[in-house]
């Protein structure tokens, strides 16, 4: 109150006018100012000191350099300048948004909304391309040039169906120390002609270790021994003994016997694998080419298969008696894998190479040998026997596909019969085979999805959904690594 009267009796001794100064600049310029104008002047200065000095003073606070902050803090500080970094210079469309000044809530609710959206649509579809590519990236095309390629002769597997030699027999039952001859006897004869179609016949025997019934039965099996010819010049064939799931067989112009013979089986070496080509192979130019097996001795069934499969009970087979002369007629479909194709991984492609074995008592690989695990004893056989049709089809009862887990292979040929022929021959038991018609259609498996077409559809994912490109994947792994390095060390130093 007394300062207020002070300034208006100050004021009151001045004239209307007086000089006065303003402050232009750099300096000072003296003029003539108005009483009134230097009355409002002071009244505002005078306030503004008052309110200086009765204001309490602030308390000082020592500015606390960042090396004596808590070490937690000043980490979090650092971590969140270095995601605010990141998510400002980002390429990826929507994160600036993110952290832009003077957003509201909402809107930064909206964009991290839109966000997860757009992740969840890229990942989805990528992974969906991903599976693709890792189950199903092949097709199955057609070749129809057939003066291109050659075709695997026919391979023949002859099970004689007489296999117990009756003097071999006889020997063994004398020097054997089994009480009962006769039940021997009798199992053996129904070992060595036991399938699918009779394992419930094997009569039960304990006097014999399951492991062991392969070599007795090798042991006591019949001479086999007939005349080879083929009708092409250069060319030698050889009857090759192999053990299958019909008992002791001989196998002609076939890849897979030699690791079923009984000598490959004694040796007990599963890593002797043979790597040269032993098939014949004929051309449509050949015109048509037969083979023939003479003087058999023994009625038998026959099975026609792929040079790299082995036969088994649910193949088809043609059946001979004695003195009987057959004549078969095929043409074959033949399916290989493109060298690309080839590269992919087993899951891949669905199928498997025979040098691609996970087989434990084979070292190679076929569907069939795949399917044919256990090793049975009499009870085994007659529980396979209740199951039969399930083995034949791989099917159950109401006509659904069993899983066996077992792939097929990547290159074979399956033949067809198109004429047998058996007829009542006087000289003796003899079979011929060959192929009349050769095909004119065979199958490749090829990439279609392969993984350049991965990398497009997952880029034109993340292209659509965040706008983002290689480069963009790029700055995520810099600000992962270098920048990061960088990063820490400059602020370390600091």
């Amino acid at each position: 109150m007394l300062s207020r009267l002070y300034i208006r009796r100050w004021m009151k001794k001045l004239p209307d006018s007086t000089p006065g100064s303003i402050y232009l600049g750099n300096k000072f310029v003296f003029r003539v100012v108005p009483r009134r104008f230097l009355l409002l002047f002071s009244k505002m200065f005078f306030q503004r000191t008052l309110k200086v000095q009765h204001q309490s003073p602030k308390r000082y606070i020592p500015h606390q350099p960042p090396n004596q902050r808590p070490v937690k803090d000043f980490i979090k500080d650092k971590v969140k300048s270095y995601i605010v970094l990141f998510l400002e210079t980002s390429s990826i469309h929507g994160l600036n948004h993110l952290i832009a000044p003077g957003r509201h809530w909402f809107e930064i609710f909206l964009w991290m909304t839109c966000l997860c959206l757009s992740v969840f649509g890229s990942v989805y579809l990528s992974s969906s391309t991903w599976t693709r590519y890792q189950y199903s990236p092949t097709v199955i095309s057609m070749d129809r040039d057939m003066f291109a390629w050659n075709t695997t002769f026919p391979c023949v597997t002859i099970c004689p169906l007489n296999k117990i030699d009756t003097g071999k027999l006889e020997s063994y039952l004398e020097s054997t120390s089994q009480p009962d001859k006769e039940a021997l006897s009798n199992f053996i004869y129904k070992l060595a002609n036991a399938t699918y179609q009779n394992f419930e016949d094997v009569p039960q025997y304990d006097g014999i270790d399951p492991t062991a019934y392969t070599d007795l039965l090798l042991q006591l099996s019949r001479p086999f021994k007939p005349t080879l010819t083929i009708g092409a010049s250069g060319i030698t064939l050889n009857i090759m003994p192999t053990i299958t799931e019909m008992g002791l067989c001989y196998t002609i112009n076939s890849k897979m016997a030699f690791y079923n013979s009984p000598e490959y089986r004694a040796e007990n070496r599963w890593d002797i694998v043979k790597t040269y080509n032993d098939t014949f192979f004929v051309h449509p130019l050949d015109g048509e080419v037969f083979a023939q097996v003479i003087n058999l001795s023994n009625k038998y069934d026959v099975y026609i298969h792929g040079p790299l499969e082995v036969p088994d009970i649910s193949t088809k087979c043609e059946h001979s008696d004695e003195d009987f002369y057959m004549k078969l007629y095929v043409t074959a479909l033949s399916v290989y894998t493109s060298p690309e194709a080839a590269k992919l991984s087993i899951n891949q492609r669905r199928c498997r190479f025979f040098n691609e074995n996970n087989l434990p008592h084979n070292s190679v690989y076929t569907y069939n040998m795949c399917r044919d695990e256990k090793v049975c004893n009499v009870k085994d056989l007659h529980c396979l026997s209740k199951y039969k049709d399930e083995l034949y089809q791989l099917a159950d009862k109401t006509g659904k596909k069993l899983n066996c887990g077992c792939f097929p292979n990547c290159d074979d040929v399956n033949y067809v019969i198109q004429s047998s022929v058996l007829q009542e021959w006087f000289l003796g038991t003899n079979l011929q085979w060959g192929i009349v018609t050769y095909p004119r259609m065979r199958y490749r498996r090829d990439i279609i999805f392969g993984f350049t077409d991965v990398l497009v559809a997952v880029g034109g994912m993340a292209g659509l959904f965040l706008g983002c490109s290689v480069l963009s994947f790029m700055e995520i792994v810099y600000f992962l690594t270098l920048r990061l390095i960088c990063y820490t060390h400059y602020q370390i130093k600091k």
